[in-house]
């Protein structure tokens, strides 16, 4: 079963309350695109301009850390039947001179098939995956571009020790510029590992091990920004269901066993810059506050 499918699959179990989506011409200004803040019941972030009804969206909303600007995939039309197999592409809008631009494509990867955007700490790259040169559906690589002063750059693969014949899908970025990412997701030989960002380059993955490897297949995590939290989205063996956890880092470096949080989501989790909100995909893209954090730590 492909991610894409799955996803659909579980919208049929969404814990998270259902609200009308509305589309709106109005000029759209100030954080999160002027939309108020969610509390601890999630919310359908930007309804009818980054949730649109007609579409396929298939990430979170990310945010470049000075909030203005957000990368999202969808596959435009695809509910009202306009879209096409295999169409998910990369939308970006930007906040100038205090409004937000239209949704519109990303100018890297306008012909490709790309998914999971994810910021550098700095702002200056932009992580997200799509199909390898080889062009085979069984291999995926994470893909990196970079701020120029004409824009941003071509893709480029982002590290031989991360990219391999396998499929790597990215996860999350540290603060510290850490990458967790999964290889062979939804697989039984399906592995987390972490890439360190030493001197400007990626060190060899380590992989993480139990209990991130659990017997449910892992589908996206969210690093809290020291490290000391993870928020893992999984699916249970019949992928039939999906739940969200939590796992703190012990004082010794170890972790805790998992702690079921309140929530449920198809997976694509992001953290907002400040780590006071939390993005989730279920049938359209949520935001809650991460109050719950500290209320579930032991």
């Amino acid at each position: 079963m492909t991610i894409k499918v799955l996803l659909a699959f579980l919208l049929a179990f969404s814990a998270v309350n259902a609200h009308p989506r509305t589309t709106s011409s109005a000029v759209l200004s100030g954080p999160y695109l002027g939309q108020e803040p969610p509390g601890s019941v999630p919310e359908i972030f930007g309804p009818g301009v980054i949730s649109v009804e007609a579409n396929f969206e298939h990430s979170a909303a990310v945010f470049s850390p000075d909030g203005d600007e957000v990368f999202w995939c969808t596959n435009v039309g695809w509910y009202s039947g306009e879209g096409r197999q295999g169409m998910l592409r990369l939308y970006f809008m930007k906040q100038v001179d205090g409004n937000w631009t239209e949704p519109r494509p990303a100018p890297f990867a306008a012909d490709v098939r790309a998914e999971r955007p994810v910021f550098s700490p700095d702002g200056k790259s932009l992580y997200f995956e799509a199909f390898a040169a080889s062009g085979r559906e069984d291999d995926v690589d994470i893909f990196v571009v970079h701020r120029t002063p004409g824009g941003w750059s071509d893709p480029v693969p982002v590290s031989p020790f991360i990219n391999t014949a396998a499929v790597e899908r990215l996860h999350c970025v540290t603060a510290d510029g850490s990458m967790y990412f999964t290889r062979n997701l939804l697989r039984p030989d399906e592995e987390i590992f972490v890439s360190r960002f030493v001197d400007g380059a990626f060190t060899v993955p380590e992989t993480l091990g139990r209990p991130f490897d659990s017997e449910d297949p892992e589908l996206a995590f969210a690093i809290g920004p020291d490290e000391d939290y993870i928020l893992v989205s999984t699916v249970n063996a019949e992928r039939t269901s999906s739940s969200l956890f939590i796992t703190y880092r012990r004082p010794d470096g170890t972790w805790t066993e998992r702690i079921k949080t309140p929530y449920y989501c198809g997976g694509f989790l992001a953290l907002s810059p400040d780590s006071n909100y939390l993005f989730m995909l279920t049938e359209d893209i949520y935001w809650v506050d991460t109050s719950f954090v500290e209320r579930l730590r032991p």
